[in-house]
């Protein structure tokens, strides 16, 4: 993100951060399709770190509006946070097979309840709301709504 000095915070919000949405819903896109390698979802679970903490600068700006939006994002973050510690613990202690079998037991249902959390976060028309709320952050000393 450039960010612009000699324009205000909403304003470089309201540039800004609907492209950001934008990216950030492509990412999701190919992170939630069909047999993705736990590297593609850990890169994924930080790409969601940083949009939720970009988000969250703004925060001021938005108002208590965001909070729901927010929340959103951080039940995708847990999700994936889940995956990636289920994968870590299977690399350190890949000689219990019984661990084993049910830690990939686990990856498989978390996988399924991000990939089901992803389908209702990226259901029909919310990147244009997301990017219609973030394109009106501090309009007509208003905080933005929907």
């Amino acid at each position: 993100m450039k960010w612009n000095r000699s324009q205000s915070a909403a304003a470089n919000a309201r540039r800004l951060l609907p492209k950001l949405a934008e990216k950030y819903f492509e990412a999701g896109r190919k992170a939630a399709g069909k047999k993705r390698s736990p590297k593609a979802l850990h890169r994924f679970r930080i790409a969601t770190k940083r949009f939720r903490y970009s988000l969250e600068l703004f925060q001021p700006i938005y108002g208590p509006t965001l909070d729901r939006r927010l929340e959103a994002v951080r039940g995708l973050q847990q999700n994936l946070g889940a995956l990636s510690d289920y994968q870590t613990i299977r690399t350190l202690l890949s000689d219990d097979q019984a661990l084993d079998a049910r830690l990939r037991k686990a990856i498989r249902r978390t996988t399924r309840e991000f990939q089901e959390g992803w389908k209702t976060f990226d259901s029909t028309g919310q990147l244009q709301r997301w990017k219609t709320y973030l394109g009106r952050a501090g309009s007509a000393g208003k905080t933005a709504r929907r």
